[in-house]
């Protein structure tokens, strides 16, 4: 008897902080190839370089994540959230560790509290309507945040953000950084660097809006500039009905203040037609403005689009494979091109195909 006893009291030692224990560390990811054979726009003026072939990634990733219950309906957990690289070869077959989406926080009945390194509230708005791909080869991410003049699709570090519960469809979120978040320049006075958000989105049923908005002190996408101040705004919406699924995003981008004064606006039309049950069919059309301003970047004709269709087949759950073809034109002045690719022609086209094959895990 005393044997058991002294067995019981050996369990409940234990026992007991377990009640407390770090739940299983979850593993995530996604691996995303892409092989494009590319009518590309001449790399260096002067430089031709017209038709190529080649790889792109696709944001792939890997992440770990894990929660604590700390009782009361609380809990602490993390999230480490690395870029793979896997098509670079050589020592760039990875990012650096926790360069995504990664935070330390507390959620429960009050919403979620987190801080780390984490996407803007606008950059989410954007995802949750544009339906077309963010990057790699059909992605339309620059010409709707992005660009030559203009960088406000954000991973900002430093950053303290809070997510509210959903109510009735409704989830707001805000963020805000340290003043030395985007250029990490302790020793600088003239620039402060903060980066403040705030974004909205209901979902209900087959629909979904999102509005989200950006502001940066001295702190221009490009280049810092004091007294200079970036505002960025987006709207977007998608709705469902039977196998369509139409998406349209609105995006604005401005700098005033330190002599500078741009501005540029961007939308996209999206269609997801589910053609069979494994089989989606996807049409999409983006459209960037002219950049206006008194700056010597801004001018007439500086805008450029792009049309793109594609089909994705889900050969399990986790895996797809498809085909897209993309046509990106320029106005006269302007020099937009596919992700990762530089142009310094003004006016210069674009086109790609490409296959893809992805992962999720």
């Amino acid at each position: 008897m005393k044997q058991k006893l002294i067995a019981a009291a050996v369990i409940g030692a234990f026992a007991a902080p377990a009640a407390f224990a770090q739940s299983t560390v979850n593993i995530y990811g996604v691996l995303n190839a892409e092989y494009g054979f590319v009518s590309q726009p001449n790399n260096d003026a002067g430089a031709a370089r017209h038709n190529a072939d080649g790889f792109n990634s696709g944001a792939s990733r890997i992440g770990f994540k894990g929660e604590e219950k700390l009782g009361s309906g609380m809990s602490a957990w993390f999230q480490c959230e690395s870029d793979i690289r896997f098509l670079s070869g050589g020592t760039a077959t990875s990012g650096t560790w926790c360069d995504r989406n990664s935070a330390i926080g507390l959620k429960g009945g009050f919403g979620s509290f987190f801080l780390g390194t984490w996407d803007s509230p606008l950059k989410q708005t954007v995802a949750k309507t544009r339906i077309l791909n963010e990057t790699g080869w059909v992605g339309v991410q620059h010409l709707l945040l992005s660009g030559a003049n203009f960088d406000n699709s954000n991973r900002n570090v430093h950053s303290i953000n809070y997510v509210t519960p959903t109510f009735g469809g409704f989830t707001a979120r805000a963020q805000v950084t340290s003043t030395n978040a985007a250029f990490d320049k302790l020793d600088t006075t003239a620039t402060k660097g903060r980066h403040i958000g705030f974004a909205a989105d209901y979902s209900s049923g087959p629909l979904v809006v999102a509005a989200g908005m950006e502001k940066s002190d001295d702190n221009r996408s490009i280049t810092p500039a004091a007294g200079a101040e970036d505002t960025s705004w987006a709207i977007g919406a998608t709705y469902v009905f039977g196998a369509f699924k139409p998406g349209l995003t609105y995006t604005n981008q401005e700098t005033e203040g330190g002599g500078i004064n741009a501005e540029r606006d961007a939308w996209n039309l999206a269609l997801d037609w589910k053609v069979t049950a494994p089989g989606t069919v996807r049409f999409g059309y983006t459209q960037s403005s002219d950049y206006d301003g008194n700056a010597a970047y801004a001018g007439a004709d500086t805008g450029a689009k792009m049309w793109q269709i594609g089909y994705q087949h889900k050969l399990s759950k986790r895996t797809v494979a498809g085909v897209s073809y993309a046509k990106l034109d320029n106005d006269n002045n302007g020099t937009a091109n596919f992700t990762g690719l530089t142009n310094d022609v003004l006016g210069d086209n674009a086109s790609v195909v490409s296959f893809n094959l992805g992962h999720t895990f």
